[in-house]
C-alpha cells in the first residue's frame, strides 16, 4: 500500500470526521506495518475512493461500489463534499493528515522487523531483532528501548573486557622484557635469521607462561569477540533509524528530549557534542590501565583517538539522534566500567591485579603528543638522508 495514498485517505476521512464529528467511514483503516494481504491489496486497488456514510447503518446488503472516484464523490451530500486540490493544497489540511498518521501508527509487533528486512542472522540483524523484542515484550518508548538493548549488549561484552584487563594486568610486570624480546624478532625477520627468531619465540612464550597468559585465550579472542558486537550495535540501530521504522518517528519521552524524533539529525547538535565528551572521558578513565613507560606511543596514540573522536562527531552529526541515543549509552558504560576498575578491592574479587600507582599510565597532554610526533619526524627524516648516502 502506497504512503501517499494511505496519507491521503486518513487525512479525507480524518478532515471529514472533523467537521462533521457523527459521520463514520464504511471502511476500516489499518495502520499496521505488516504487508497487506493480496486479497485487501487488490480490493484496494479495484476501490481506491473512500466512502463515507452520514450514519451509522448495519443494513446486511453491501453498497455497490462506484465506477470512478467522481460517482464516489457524488455519493456525498453537496454539503459534504470538497475538492481533492484544496484538501491537498492547503497547509492546515497537509498538516492534520500528518498529525492522524503519527496518532494511528500501531506499536510494534512480532516479525515487523523481519518483514522489513531488517533481520538476519548477521551480528546485525541479530541485534535489530533483540530491540524488537525488547520494545514490544516491555512496551517500552523507543528511546528507552535502544538505551536498554545497547545496555544489553554492553553487559554481554563485560566478560570478555574483564579477560583483557586481568590479562593486561598480568603482563604489566614483564612488559619491559616483552618489549626486548620483540625488538630481537624484528631485527631477526629483517636479517632473515631462523634460528635467532626461534629462539626469541621460545623466549617470549616462557614469559607468557611465567605471567599465566594465553596469548590466544587472553589477548586476541577478547578484543576479537567484542568486534561483531560493537560494529552490529552501530549498523543495527542505523539501519533501523534510517530504513525508517516509523515508530521511531516518536520516541516517547516527552517534551524533555529535544530530538524526540530519532529518525532523523539532531537539530541542535546536542547529541554529536555529547557523545565526543563521552568518548573522551572513556580515554581519561581508562588511561590508567595502559601501560605509557614501557611504551609511550600507546598514550599518544590515546591523543590521537581524543582528535579523532571530535572530527568523528562533526562528520556523523547528519546521523540520526537514535544512533547517537544508542553510542552514548554504550559509552557510558564503558566509562562506568572503567571507574569501577579503580577500585582496588572490585579488582581483588575479579581476580585483576592491582596496579601499584607508580605503574599507572598517565595519557600525556595534546602538546607533548604533538612534540612527541615532531621528534619523529625529524628522526625519520635522519634516517632516510643517511640511507640516501649510503
Amino acid at each position: 500500500m502506497a504512503l501517499t495514498s494511505l496519507g491521503l485517505r486518513v487525512g479525507l476521512a480524518g478532515l471529514a470526521l472533523r467537521s462533521t464529528p457523527q459521520r463514520t467511514c464504511f471502511v476500516a483503516r489499518s495502520f499496521s506495518t505488516r504487508p497487506t494481504s493480496s486479497l485487501l491489496r487488490s480490493k484496494l486497488a479495484a476501490s481506491p475512493s473512500l466512502f463515507l456514510s452520514s450514519r451509522r447503518t448495519y443494513a446486511s446488503k453491501v453498497p455497490e461500489e462506484p465506477s470512478s472516484v467522481a460517482d464516489s464523490a457524488n455519493l456525498l451530500p453537496e454539503s459534504e463534499s470538497f475538492p481533492l486540490d484544496a484538501a491537498t493544497s492547503d497547509p492546515l489540511a497537509a498538516s492534520s493528515i500528518t498529525d492522524v498518521i503519527a496518532q494511528n501508527i500501531p506499536p510494534l509487533a512480532y516479525g515487523d522487523l523481519a518483514s522489513l528486512g531488517l533481520t538476519s542472522w548477521s551480528p546485525i540483524g541479530i541485534i535489530a531483532w533483540s530491540y524488537e523484542v525488547i520494545q514490544v515484550s516491555t512496551g517500552l518508548p523507543w528511546f528507552w528501548t535502544i538505551v536498554a538493548g545497547s545496555a544489553f549488549w554492553r553487559f554481554v561484552c563485560v566478560p570478555f573486557a574483564l579477560n583483557a584487563v586481568r590479562t593486561s594486568g598480568r603482563l604489566r610486570p614483564i612488559q619491559g622484557k616483552v618489549l626486548k624480546v620483540q625488538e630481537r624478532i624484528t631485527e631477526a625477520r629483517a636479517k632473515q635469521d631462523i634460528v635467532a627468531m626461534q629462539r626469541a619465540g621460545l623466549e617470549m612464550k616462557k614469559l607468557y607462561a611465567e605471567a599465566n597468559v594465553n596469548p590466544v585465550t587472553g589477548m586476541l579472542l577478547p578484543n576479537f569477540a567484542q568486534l561483531p558486537i560493537t560494529i552490529g550495535l552501530f549498523f543495527a540501530v542505523k539501519r533501523i533509524c534510517t530504513h525508517p521504522v516509523e515508530q521511531l518517528k516518536d520516541g516517547g519521552v516527552g517534551s524533555w528530549f529535544w530530538a524526540n524524533d530519532l529518525t532523523v539529525m539532531d537539530p541542535y547538535y546536542i547529541l554529536p557534542a555529547i557523545f565526543a565528551a563521552m568518548v573522551n572521558l572513556q580515554i581519561a578513565v581508562g588511561g590508567r590501565d595502559i601501560d605509557t613507560s614501557g611504551s609511550p606511543m600507546s598514550g599518544h596514540i590515546m591523543n590521537v583517538f581524543r582528535v579523532l573522536s571530535l572530527l568523528g562527531a562533526f562528520f556523523m552529526s547528519s546521523f540520526p539522534a537514535g544512533l547517537f541515543v544508542g553510542l552514548i549509552t554504550t559509552t557510558s558504560l564503558t566509562a562506568a566500567q572503567s571507574l569501577v576498575l579503580r577500585s582496588d578491592s572490585v579488582r581483588k574479587m575479579l581476580n585483576i591485579p592491582v596496579v601499584p600507582v607508580s605503574q599507572q599510565g598517565r595519557i600525556p597532554s595534546m602538546m607533548e603528543s604533538i612534540k612527541f610526533a615532531r621528534e619523529k619526524w625529524l628522526e625519520a627524516q635522519k634516517d632516510a638522508q643517511s640511507v640516501k648516502r649510503r
